[in-house]
């Protein structure tokens, strides 16, 4: 498809999923707290919008062929300000992991995968993000329990897109799916 159409595809349906979310927000506002069901659905709702800009993002991301900028940048404060939104996350950094990255692409990235994760991690198993030194520069390793764990609707796309910004910094992206765990592992220059 012509990336062109592609960027128009994907502004048209955010429109519609932007105005199903204020929706949903509005109605969490004025509808009585009392009723549990009703805010679980519209959390629900909220969390499924949120998942639809992803894999649109994810859509445009696949398509986009732009040869990466790279320059020095510290991983670890891309990490941090991507994940202050988020919940059921811990951290293990090392300190000044520089990489050799497109700032833009390096956010990508870890936006990409932090979502991945949020969907997948929970309160009792939150996702814990490690960064440390590696032979090649700079290991991020992402992983959660996750029983039960079947797949997530845009969940290969995003993976794909994520390995796609490591290769395309001669990096490397590895997955694994253990029972009952989720472990993914991005090195960096």
């Amino acid at each position: 498809m012509d990336p062109i159409a592609l960027r128009d595809l994907a502004h048209e349906l955010r429109q519609p999923l932007s105005t199903i979310e204020a929706i949903a927000y509005y109605l969490a506002l004025v509808l009585p707290h009392d009723n549990e069901k009703t805010h679980e659905q519209l959390d629900r709702l909220q969390r499924l919008v949120e998942q639809s800009n992803w894999i649109l993002s994810n859509g445009l991301q696949a398509d986009d062929c732009a040869a990466p900028a790279p320059e020095y940048i510290d991983l670890e404060e891309i990490l941090t300000e991507a994940a202050s939104s988020r919940s059921a996350l811990r951290f293990e950094l090392a300190g000044n992991c520089l990489v050799h990255a497109d700032p833009g692409l390096a956010r990508s990235l870890v936006e990409n995968l932090l979502t991945l994760f949020r969907q997948i991690a929970t309160e009792t198993h939150p996702a814990l993000i490690r960064t440390s030194k590696h032979a090649c520069g700079v290991l991020l390793e992402i992983e959660t329990g996750a029983p039960g764990f079947r797949s997530i609707a845009g969940g290969a796309l995003s993976l794909n897109c994520a390995r796609r910004i490591a290769e395309a910094h001669s990096g490397s992206l590895d997955v694994c799916f253990e029972t009952g765990r989720v472990r993914l592992q991005v090195v960096l220059p």
